[in-house]
């Protein structure tokens, strides 16, 4: 029978870890079932009752269109897991929150071991010898016997084990070093190929690759003998990636974008190039690198893809029947989620390995479906996932991550049925992107990729004239204007993952602001409007937080605490209060906080969710809705009305898609990829636009480059993220 105060001190246990101390609402959700369900109040426990009395909904509240209370119970249920795998693991009682209901489930979960006497746990074999009778021992010097006795056995079994550790790193460096030598470049391949895979006979590769001709990507096939050249194998007129074989080898599944957000799933014959449409998909997901997932089962029963079905909501995998077409849901992420981005099948066709996140974390889920059986997380670092491949035991998977001590990509290798990653490639080699053949060789992609902050003067009728800021062999992004004209901040990678600097105009120096260490990523920065303080969002452990930073003192603090995503935070014109997205209660949406962190943070606006900005008489705030028909909007921050200022003619370019002076909106379109895009320069009051600068090879959409471009407050100058290198080289141990 458990106690009151056992369950009383195991809840708040839960409450103050990690996982739920910034989820306010999570916290409050689990401790009124809990509560509730300890005094025998279980019919309390109902969707109806809680939305009322935990989420404060009116007393008319409509569970058919309002699911707040269904998301919430869904998120206590992850943190509650993640809990009992990390920090929880030996807690003596177990608190879960069954699916289908609201009444927890309080369990003691282990036995609790009665300790030893002390005599018994020290004890120690004993062995006659004959010697003159000691003197009798005091206890002080008993106990300093003890004591060195105690700590000589610590320092041998210290020296044992830094021994075996040094045979072990010593082991895996050489292991490392002897998979790194087996590694050589494949010949004749193109410097931008990506989505590599072996064909089911080991002998020959798919790959896309950007056409000369058309500028479009396009599927290619590569027999593996050296000198052979890649063969084109389709030639639409649009965007094509993910090939995918088929079991036998004799079919090739892709998709193809048949416009910015809609693509299909198209099947080709490799022999007779004849093609079969399975369906048609929506993606709005923005970033460069990550195409839509797209997989084959190896009995070629199923094929899976991802769908993000409208803007802000997390995308998801569907598996397609591959005779019939037919659909279905195999993922269900939290709403707090960007979605299930990547995904593989397992070689024995019962598992899917998929990342969950826009940097990610390693999920495992059975072809059945979340909905017969919870997808297992196998990684819980927030360190990334780029790239997935099965060992063909199906026992294991190697990913790409940035679990290393240079916080570039490397392959890690880990068990499908949990545990710790091990290293596969060096800490000092790029490496992403894998695909295990038959015989179990490896092919891996090696990417660098250079981009600096460039300047053009915006004058009208006049071509640019391009001027590097500042050279690097890094990433640098995410351009600010200060509001004077006279600063400049932007994120680069070139001491770290993700680092705030600051470009002094006038006399053309550069100095870091922050130093992370690898601890965590900078991204969207923006300046107070007395340019004394900035603010940005700061990625780590898998959370996305406000950070206040004061340039003259050089000291940062956290604003916000969510265990979710609180980001692209903007000042108010007075400079009191920061506008940001935020789903801490389940739905995507702009908030409000003081600066000064008098006051909690309030839900505003649902739209808008990242990419807004605020004009600098503080009377607007900017948007750009989603849809396939993108749309400028700005609602006035005194009544709250909205109008239409200007429909995009093409997709949205970056994340931080708009620039605002006193006389214009700007906004990045790309008409036909993101590698091309054209400054449009709006008056809102008249509604007239103009192309203001015409861009191109600007910066991939990556976690180490999320590009951008931002407008001087005089209209003057425009400087935005230039690709200054960008190379792949693609290696396998198959040569």
């Amino acid at each position: 029978m458990l106690r009151e105060d056992e369950i009383d001190a195991q809840l708040q246990r839960i409450l103050q870890s990690p996982a739920f101390a910034g989820a306010a609402r999570s916290r409050q959700f689990l401790e009124y079932c809990v509560n509730r369900s300890r005094n025998g109040d279980t019919a309390h426990l109902k969707e109806t009752t809680i939305a009322i009395e935990v989420f404060l909904r009116a007393v008319d509240y409509d569970p058919k269109s309002d699911p707040i209370v269904r998301v919430h119970a869904r998120r206590v249920r992850e943190k509650l897991q993640l809990y009992y795998r990390t920090v929880g693991a030996e807690d003596p009682i177990l608190i879960q929150l069954p699916k289908g209901g609201y009444v927890p489930s309080i369990l003691r979960s282990i036995a609790e071991k009665p300790s030893l006497p002390l005599e018994t746990q020290r004890s120690e074999p004993t062995v006659a010898v004959e010697e003159p009778a000691p003197m009798p021992a005091s206890p002080n010097q008993t106990a300093v016997r003890t004591g060195w006795r105690w700590l000589a056995a610590a320092v041998i079994v210290l020296a044992i084990a830094s021994v075996l550790l040094w045979k072990w790193s010593t082991q895996e460096s050489r292991r490392r070093s002897v998979l790194l030598k087996a590694l050589e470049p494949v010949d004749t391949m193109p410097r931008d190929a990506s989505d590599v895979v072996w064909a089911p006979d080991g002998k020959r590769i798919a790959f896309t690759s950007r056409d000369d001709r058309d500028h479009h990507l396009h599927v290619y096939l590569k027999d593996m003998r050296p000198g052979a050249v890649p063969v084109q194998l389709t030639s639409a007129p649009q965007e094509e990636m993910r090939p995918a074989w088929s079991p036998d080898g004799k079919e090739i599944a892709l998709a193809r974008f048949t416009d910015f957000y809609h693509f299909d799933v198209v099947r080709v014959q490799v022999a007779s190039h004849h093609e079969r449409t399975m369906g048609r998909f929506l993606n709005f997901w923005k970033v460069e690198s990550d195409h839509p997932a797209l997989d084959w089962s190896h009995d070629g029963r199923y094929l899976l893809t991802t769908e993000q079905a409208t803007p802000g909501v997390p995308l998801r995998i569907i598996l397609m029947n591959a005779a019939t077409g037919e659909r279905s849901f195999l993922t269900s992420p939290p709403a707090s989620s960007s979605g299930d981005v990547e995904a593989k099948f397992s070689p024995d066709s019962k598992w899917v390995a998929f990342r969950r996140g826009g940097l990610g974390d390693l999920f495992i889920v059975s072809v059945r479906g979340e909905q017969a059986e919870p997808a297992r997380r196998l990684t819980f670092d927030n360190h990334g996932v780029r790239g997935i491949a099965w060992s063909q035991d199906s026992k294991s998977i190697v990913f790409g991550s940035q679990r290393n001590n240079s916080f570039s990509f490397s392959l890690w290798r880990i068990a499908a049925e949990g545990g710790t990653p091990e290293p596969v490639t060096g800490d000092d080699f790029e490496a992403s992107d894998p695909s295990i053949s038959n015989e179990d060789h490896l092919l891996v992609r090696h990417r660098k990729v250079v981009t600096e902050l460039v300047s053009t003067p915006l004058t009208p009728g006049r071509p640019m004239e391009l001027h590097t800021l500042f050279a690097g062999d890094s990433t640098a992004s995410s351009p600010v204007y200060s509001p004077d004209g006279q600063s400049v901040l932007y994120v680069s990678t070139k001491t770290g993952w993700g680092e705030l600097w600051l470009y002094h105009v006038r006399d053309s120096t550069t100095e870091q602001l922050t130093h992370l260490d690898g601890n965590g990523l900078v991204l969207f920065p923006s300046w107070s409007p007395d340019t004394r303080t900035v603010s940005f969002s700061l990625r780590t452990h898998g959370m996305t937080n406000i950070v206040i930073y004061d340039i003259a003192q050089r000291r940062s603090r956290m604003l916000t605490s969510t265990q979710n995503r609180d980001i692209a935070s903007v000042y108010s014109a007075d400079g009191r209060y920061l506008y940001f997205s935020s789903n801490d209660d389940g739905t995507p949406r702009i908030w409000r906080i003081a600066v000064d962190g008098a006051e909690h943070p309030e839900p505003l606006f649902i739209e808008g969710t990242m990419g807004f900005v605020l004009s600098p008489d503080g009377r607007w705030l900017y948007t750009l809705s989603g849809g396939t028909s993108p749309v400028v909007l700005r609602r006035s921050l005194s009544d709250g009305t909205t109008e239409e200022v200007f429909r995009l003619p093409g997709r949205a370019t970056f994340y931080n898609n708009l620039a605002v002076t006193r006389r214009n909106v700007y906004v990045a379109v790309s008409q036909e990829n993101a590698a091309s895009s054209s400054i449009y320069a709006v008056d809102p009051e008249t509604k007239s636009s103009r192309i203001a600068a015409t861009l191109t090879e600007t910066a991939p959409s990556t976690a180490g480059a999320i590009g951008g471009f931002t407008v001087s407050p005089d209209d003057a100058m425009l400087i935005f993220a230039h690709t200054q290198y960008d190379n792949t080289t693609i290696l396998s141990t198959n040569h």
